[in-house]
């Protein structure tokens, strides 16, 4: 997959990430391009995306706890769904987790 175009002649151009070339914000990265051997320069920006999700028991709501799956099963944990927080089983819980 092409990363930028050429400005000399719009070939695409990957840019080869190698030792954590062109990553850094803020500074003019150059590089030649390999259809026309002409050098260029270009910037990078990272650009973040956030996905929000209900969490009902921040607002009052109980917790939708569900067992981890873990190994050995002694070691489970409560994880809640929404809201990723861990408490230890209750002694029904774990019960009910040693029979499977």
């Amino acid at each position: 997959m092409d990363d930028v175009e050429c400005p000399y002649c719009d070939q695409g151009q990957e840019i080869c990430h190698d030792d954590g070339f062109g990553y850094e914000e803020g500074k003019l990265h150059e590089m030649q391009c390999s259809n026309c051997d002409k050098y260029f320069t270009f910037n990078t920006s990272i650009i973040y995306y956030y996905e929000p999700f209900k969490a009902d028991c921040l607002n009052g709501s109980d917790h939708n706890f569900k067992k981890s799956i873990t190994v050995p099963r002694e070691y489970t944990r409560m994880e809640c769904s929404d809201c990723e927080e861990s408490r230890k089983p209750t002694e029904e819980e774990m019960v009910e987790i040693l029979k499977n």
